[in-house]
C-alpha cells in the first residue's frame, strides 16, 4: 500500500478551520489537481462551495458521526479518489479515541485552532472538550488574538494539557508568532531598548512581525556594516536559523544622520530609531533604522548567532 498521510484540523465550530484548510490548499500546488481529499465532520459558516472545489480540483466528502470515520470507509475513499493526502476538518465533539485509521494512513499532524476572544468562556466551562482538542495536537493556533490581554495565561492553560505542542498567536494581519512580549529578552515597554548580542535574532524576527509596536523606539546594539548603498548602509548579523548548513544574513538598511565615515566590515555600536517606510533599494516598505549615534568598535570577526 502507498502511504497516504492524514492531516487533522481541529477546533470548536467557527474557530476558522475551513478558512485555514482553504488557504493551505490555495497556496500549495501539491494539494491541488486531484491530490487532496477533504473530509468535513461539521458544517460551519465558511463552506467548500462547488466552484471552489472545481477550481482547485479537490475531492470532498462529509460525515456526520465518528462511527462513519473508520478504516473501511477510508479505504473505500482511497480506492475511489486515490488522494496523495487526506485533510480532515474534525468535529471537536467526536471522541478522538474512537478514530480507527488504516495502518498505511498515518496521522502526520494535528492542528487545533482556538478563537482567543472566546477561549476563557469555553475553557472554563468545557475543560474536558479542550483536553480532547489539544492533547494530540502538534500545533495550536490562537487566532483573533489582537487586543486580547490574557494570551500568556491562555498559553499556560494549554501547556498544562499538552507539554509538547507548539503554540502560536495569529492577528488580523495573518502574521503568526510564538512570541509574546513577556517572552522577549528585553523590555519592550521602554522607549530605548538595549540589545545584548544574543538578543539580535529574536528582535529581528519580532520587529518584522510586529513593527507597529517598535515604531519610533530607539534601539542600541553592536552590529557589523555589510554594505554601503547610495543613500543608506546595511548592518546586521549572520544567524544560524536551524542548522549549520542554514546560515542567513539578517540585516537592516540604515539612514545615517551622523555623517560617520564607514567601511564594509566595520564593527560598530549603533543607536538608531526604528521606522517602517519605503525603501528605494528594496522597492517596498520595510523596517529602516535612522542612525542617531555611531561608535566604531575594535575590529573583530562577525561570529554566527543562533535563535
Amino acid at each position: 500500500m502507498v502511504e497516504v498521510p492524514i492531516f487533522i484540523v481541529n477546533g470548536l465550530l467557527e474557530s476558522g478551520k475551513t478558512t485555514l484548510i482553504k488557504e493551505i490548499i490555495e497556496n500549495n500546488a501539491s494539494y491541488q489537481s486531484g491530490n487532496t481529499l477533504v473530509i468535513a465532520c461539521e458544517d460551519g459558516e465558511v463552506e467548500y462551495d462547488k466552484e471552489w472545489l472545481k477550481t482547485y480540483d479537490v475531492h470532498f466528502v462529509s460525515v456526520t458521526s465518528v462511527e462513519e470515520l473508520n478504516s473501511k470507509f477510508l479505504i473505500q475513499l482511497d480506492e475511489q479518489y486515490q488522494p496523495t493526502q487526506i485533510v480532515i476538518e474534525y468535529n471537536c465533539f467526536f471522541d478522538i479515541e474512537q478514530l480507527d485509521f488504516p495502518e498505511y494512513m498515518p496521522v502526520y499532524q494535528q492542528i487545533t485552532l482556538i478563537d482567543a476572544t472566546t477561549f476563557s468562556l469555553y475553557f472554563n466551562n468545557m475543560k474536558q472538550i479542550f483536553n480532547n482538542l489539544v492533547k494530540y495536537s502538534s500545533l495550536i493556533i490562537f487566532n483573533r488574538s489582537d487586543g486580547v490581554k490574557d494570551l500568556a495565561t491562555y498559553r499556560r492553560q494549554i501547556r498544562a494539557l499538552n507539554t509538547e505542542c507548539q503554540i502560536g498567536f495569529e492577528g488580523k494581519n495573518g502574521q503568526l508568532t510564538s512570541m509574546l512580549d513577556e517572552d522577549l529578552p528585553y523590555d519592550i515597554t521602554k522607549d530605548t531598548i538595549l540589545l545584548e548580542e544574543d538578543d539580535y535574532p529574536t528582535w529581528y524576527i519580532d520587529v518584522f512581525d510586529n513593527f507597529e509596536k517598535y515604531q519610533g523606539k530607539t534601539i542600541r546594539f553592536k552590529t557589523f556594516v555589510r554594505d554601503i548603498l547610495k543613500d543608506t548602509f546595511v548592518v546586521g548579523r549572520n544567524v544560524m536559523t536551524c542548522c549549520e548548513n542554514d546560515i542567513q544574513f539578517l540585516g537592516y538598511e540604515v539612514v545615517d544622520e551622523t555623517g560617520t565615515f564607514l567601511s564594509i566590515g566595520d564593527c560598530i555600536f549603533l543607536e538608531a530609531t526604528i521606522t517602517h517606510e519605503y525603501s528605494s533599494f528594496a522597492q517596498e516598505e520595510v523596517v529602516i533604522l535612522h542612525a542617531k549615534k555611531i561608535s566604531k568598535l575594535p575590529k573583530e570577526e562577525d561570529h554566527v548567532l543562533s535563535f
